[in-house]
């Protein structure tokens, strides 16, 4: 691999990482938000149903979401969830007016203004990566030939 193309990857792959850092401060200060709320509200019909988390990519990561569809009681009578994940749709940002309670919606839309363009940043870094792995191929063909 030519030195030039090595050094653009490796700096896309340390940005990425670097993304991914940022992204699991998020998620962890949601979930400490989250935990500061729960404490509050003692009814489980107004308890948040939506958390965040980092999850692995081919190349990179992805910010997501899931929802507590339902609760229930096991065999040991020990209380469980049902969790389904919350689709993004086609854009960089996910609807959650689905399943948020009106008292976090305005949270739960800053974490998605920051999580839509690090989503994007993700996304042309990825892609970068990728055309400089075909450039760096095609680089090769030309060199053998």
């Amino acid at each position: 691999m030519k030195p030039e193309i090595l050094a653009v990857l490796e700096g896309a792959q340390a940005r990425i990482e670097d993304l991914r850092t940022e992204a699991k401060g998020m998620v962890d200060e949601h979930w400490g938000y989250y935990l500061e709320e729960s404490k509050k509200r003692t009814d489980f019909s107004e308890k948040s149903r939506l958390f965040p988390r980092v999850g692995k990519t081919k190349n990179a990561f992805t910010i997501e979401w899931y929802h507590i569809k339902k609760w229930y009681k096991n065999l040991k009578g020990e209380w469980k969830k049902t969790t389904r994940y919350v689709a993004r749709g086609k854009g960089y940002r996910v609807n959650l007016t689905r399943y948020s309670r009106p008292w976090e919606l305005d949270k739960l839309n800053e974490f998605e203004v920051e999580a839509e363009l690090i989503r994007r940043e993700v996304a042309i870094l990825t892609d970068l990566i990728s055309r400089y792995r075909r450039l760096d191929a095609l680089v090769q063909k030309r060199d053998k030939a």
